[in-house]
């Protein structure tokens, strides 16, 4: 049920986020002159045009791309209000937007996976959106209200979001199999055998004590699959989750630079807006991540 309804405002956002008229007219259920239209008559409330379409194909215009955010802003608010209301009469309904990190699916002791399953399996009208972000973006989107919960390695905790940490993720050193470390003898793997080569980083999240070279990586990667790409050309080496490298230590292409000091530790929270209705949708979901998460063992995170 939608309370607060604007079949524009709903067609436009579509038609932006699909690409243009010809994707939207089936994620819309209409036909493409019915999209024209209303379109055609969104420009005609506003007084301006929104997006270019034609031979050249679509594009927004410049006024269009700030229609377009204030458009999606206005109807995610209008879902919010909608749910609020609803769920007087006891329904688990509206949206529920999640943010993660990238490659998280197999971190031991998350089980994300089981708690979506659990969320999922109760009677629901919930909306779902997942969203991959880095943790910087992820607290913004909280901030604005964009994501309801988010799950990361939170090392910059800011006062308007509660934190409640879940898990550990253990990050270790790896090279490539054209490495000039790859075939060195484990026990002589060092943090000062390794200081010289080059390192990549995340651009989020800078794990490797500047000891071991350059404070400044030589590469910068936004997510785990293109840092496990640059280690394996053999040119860098580079801090990954233990459960995210072991597919491809296993098939032989990287190696870890076994050693107690090129070991670190991320401790994974549960984030959420200090102050905030917390919908029923948000509060089933927030726990399912809880009742489902465990704990590795052990004492407190290293950082």
């Amino acid at each position: 049920m939608k309370l607060l309804r604007n079949t524009l405002l709903e067609t436009f956002v579509t038609v932006v986020e699909c690409g243009g008229f010809s994707d939207a007219q089936y994620a819309l259920g209409i036909t493409q002159s019915a999209i024209s239209i209303r379109i055609r008559d969104l420009e005609t409330s506003l007084g301006y045009r929104v997006c270019e379409r034609g031979r050249g194909g679509f594009r927004l215009t410049e006024r269009g791309e700030i229609a377009y955010q204030k458009a999606r802003d206005i109807l995610r608010s209008a879902r919010d209000f909608d749910a609020e209301l609803l769920e007087l009469r006891d329904a688990v309904t509206g949206d529920l937007r999640i943010g993660v990190v990238d490659a998280v699916n197999s971190l031991p002791g998350l089980n994300l996976s089981q708690a979506l399953q659990r969320f999922l399996s109760r009677p629901n009208e919930v909306r779902l959106e997942i969203v991959v972000a880095s943790p910087a973006d992820l607290t913004q989107q909280l901030i604005t209200g964009e994501l309801h919960a988010a799950i990361a390695p939170f090392r910059n905790q800011i006062t308007d979001l509660t934190y409640e940490e879940l898990c550990t993720e253990e990050h270790r050193l790896y090279c490539g199999g054209t490495h000039p470390l790859y075939s060195l003898p484990e026990q002589e793997v060092t943090p000062q055998q390794v200081a010289p080569y080059p390192l990549c980083q995340r651009s989020y999240d800078m794990l490797v004590s500047p000891d071991l070279g350059s404070p400044e990586p030589k590469a910068v990667v936004a997510n785990m699959e293109a840092m496990a790409m640059l280690i394996g050309t053999g040119q860098y080496l580079g801090p990954l989750p233990a459960h995210f490298a072991q597919s491809w230590v296993s098939a032989g292409k990287l190696r870890e630079l076994s050693h107690p000091q090129l070991r670190w530790h991320s401790p994974f929270c549960l984030a959420t807006r200090r102050i905030q209705v917390h919908r029923r949708a948000v509060e089933l979901f927030v726990q399912d991540v809880k009742d489902c998460c465990q704990p590795g063992p052990g004492g407190p995170s290293e950082t």
